[in-house]
């Protein structure tokens, strides 16, 4: 017999419908927004120089934001503003990431990106290898949880082998072997097991100061901090009020985040696009502007705030 849901807790029908409500025009816009983006991604790699910093920019970093953008529409409509934060989170850190490496040495700091990503499928596809030291470090790894949880086949081995020959295959190339070096170096320095973030080799270790560097640190102590409450579990607020005797239980599904998820995502997305078009496709910037005027700016500059009475 299937479950239903504590309608103090769990009410879908209600906030699907409370969404709509308030936010119908915004919610719209930022389809429309998913629709531009998803034509700009192709558009602006027909046009750029198709080397590495294009592949990273657009081919991941934009159309990961474009992703972002469509999963925070899905939620709000279905109300449920507090779970697309983290799309937010992601969706700004792709955001940093596009403006810093086009700021200086694009081509190098994409190339540090795949490498460190391409490091890290040659990680996995050792831990499918026995007799790896990967592989023993994995399997040591799941052994406390008293089940079998490292598969090894025939057809998993000679996958992962296959694999990894391409890994360095890549790797091997001199553009990205230097890195490889770098990184190998910077890893065995610092005594520890895990890889070093991508941007750690360039002088940047963590995402706060790239976000200084590029001036946007306001929007990340506000808008990824708070994406980051929500993928810790930090806040015990997002979930009951304390009262006299006890606590309430805040519901599931709320729009008490969407005035300031919606106003990051889509101020995120307006940036992000006019930065790629202005490196990609300059001559688009006075229709993106025309665009952004008749089409998003009103739903933009009204995005209304919601208060529960718990």
């Amino acid at each position: 017999m299937h479950e239903q849901p504590h309608k103090g807790l769990l009410n879908r029908e209600e906030a699907i419908r409370h969404a709509i409500q308030v936010y119908g025009p915004q919610l719209d816009v930022l389809a429309d927004m998913v629709n531009y983006g998803s034509n700009l991604v192709p558009r602006a790699y027909h046009s750029s120089a198709k080397g590495a910093a294009e592949a990273v920019v657009i081919g991941v970093l934009l159309k990961q934001i474009v992703a972002m953008l469509d999963a925070v529409e899905v939620l709000v409509r279905q109300g449920i503003s507090y779970a697309g934060l983290l799309q937010a989170r992601a969706a700004f850190e792709a955001s940093l990431y596009v403006d810093w490496i086009l700021s200086a040495d694009a081509e190098n700091r994409a190339n540090h990106y795949l490498v460190a990503n391409l490091r890290g499928e040659r990680k996995w596809a050792k831990r499918a290898m026995p007799g790896t030291p990967e592989k023993k470090d994995f399997d040591a790894r799941f052994q406390p949880l008293g089940s079998n949880l490292s598969v090894t086949s025939p057809d998993i081995e000679t996958d992962a082998k296959n694999h990894l020959a391409e890994v360095d295959r890549l790797l091997g190339q001199p553009h990205f072997n230097r890195i490889d070096v770098a990184f190998e170096q910077h890893r065995r320095a610092s005594r520890r097991k895990h890889e070093p973030t991508w941007h750690a080799l360039l002088g940047k270790q963590s995402i706060r100061q790239i976000a200084e560097e590029v001036g946007r640190a306001p929007e990340y102590e506000i808008f990824y901090s708070r994406g980051s409450d929500v993928t810790h579990a930090g806040l015990y607020k997002d979930h009951i009020k304390f009262v006299r005797g006890g606590f309430r239980l805040k519901p599931i599904r709320h729009l008490s985040d969407s005035h300031g998820l919606l106003l990051s995502v889509m101020g995120l997305a307006i940036r992000t696009f006019r930065r790629v078009i202005h490196t990609y496709r300059s001559g688009e910037a006075p229709a993106f502007c025309k665009k952004y005027a008749e089409d998003w700016r009103h739903a933009f500059v009204s995005v209304q705030r919601v208060q529960y009475n718990i």
